[in-house]
């Protein structure tokens, strides 16, 4: 059952950082407006969002005021939309979307993502169970199954919460930290912080972490039906300031990583270089993909040989199918 609205507050806010990508943020608008959640008889609006323009130029700013105003218009829920005279940053966006919220329940979704319609409904499912099993919802996020869309294909990826999130996150296998697979409330939200004005990057596993280590909690439904999808390329990332933002998470949080073992600790540094190769390879910079990729050998040579080992594995079986 949905969450009954109290008529001057809408239940949910739903954050939005948007930069000179009005066309995704269209995708985005569209995929909330179709929220099973929503009750269409209900005479007040149940959730707002709220768009942080961080300085589009004025051309994607008209686009983005035109979306905003027929998401209003045909969806009956509220929209405020905020925008910033110059770009200063995703994290500052993110960090002025909190400031804007009001709502006792917070959600996110970054501009060119998809939410699916049963990711309200389920996850406030969730929530309400989790409540009445004894958990905390001061302190508990409801994240979610996801596909990831490259190009076009999609690729469902399951969310499991171990019994050490915090190395599950680390590691980013079984367990990722993007925050539009969240809901929660604004308490749980708040106990994690603002996030880092000098992460370029991976600012959410920064503040997943930093939210498990405030003694917060993760937990993900039973069902593994996607609920949202990532719509990103890896073209245009930039992979320095991946590998930068990498080694200052790790430098963040030593005082919890330096409890794990040796092994554990060289597959964490090694997480960042492997990132950074990927996205130098993907935009042609195969010299700098090389660099990282010695990077993550020296970090930690044994797994390294197992991957390497793998891939071959996996090229020879792929040549025998042929």
């Amino acid at each position: 059952m949905p969450v009954q609205p109290d008529p001057s507050c809408p239940v949910v806010d739903v954050l939005i950082p948007h930069y000179r990508d009005p066309d995704g943020l269209a995708q985005s608008l569209e995929s909330i407006a179709t929220q099973d959640w929503l009750d269409p008889a209900a005479a007040a609006a149940q959730l707002r969002v709220i768009v942080l323009d961080d300085g589009s130029d004025p051309a994607s700013l008209k686009q983005v005021k035109a979306h905003c105003a027929r998401f209003r218009a045909q969806s009956g829920q509220a929209l405020d939309l905020v925008y910033e005279a110059r770009n200063r940053g995703r994290p500052y966006a993110r960090n002025r979307l909190l400031d804007l919220a009001q709502a006792p329940y917070l959600a996110w979704l970054d501009a060119g993502d998809l939410w699916y319609p049963r990711k309200l409904s389920v996850q406030f499912a969730h929530l309400a169970a989790a409540e009445a099993a004894g958990h905390v919802p001061e302190r508990l996020w409801v994240s979610c199954a996801y596909d990831w869309d490259q190009h076009g294909r999609r690729v469902p990826r399951q969310q499991k919460v171990p019994d050490d999130p915090l190395l599950a996150l680390l590691i980013g296998e079984s367990l990722r930290a993007y925050l539009w697979t969240l809901l929660g409330r604004a308490e749980a939200f708040a106990i994690a912080g603002r996030f880092d004005p000098e992460l370029p990057r991976l600012q959410d596993l920064d503040y997943f972490l930093t939210f498990l280590r405030a003694g917060g909690e993760i937990t993900v439904p039973a069902d593994p039906e996607p609920l949202c999808c990532y719509v990103k390329s890896d073209i245009g990332r930039d992979a320095r300031a991946v590998a930068a933002s990498h080694a200052r998470v790790v430098a963040k949080h030593a005082t919890c990583i330096q409890f794990y073992p040796r092994d554990t600790r060289a597959r964490i540094r090694q997480k960042g270089p492997v990132l950074a190769a990927r996205f130098a390879r993907a935009n042609g910079a195969h010299m700098l993909a090389l660099q990282y990729l010695a990077m993550a050998i020296l970090a930690s040579p044994v797994r390294s040989l197992r991957l390497g080992s793998r891939q071959v594995v996996r090229r020879v079986r792929g040549a025998i199918g042929q």
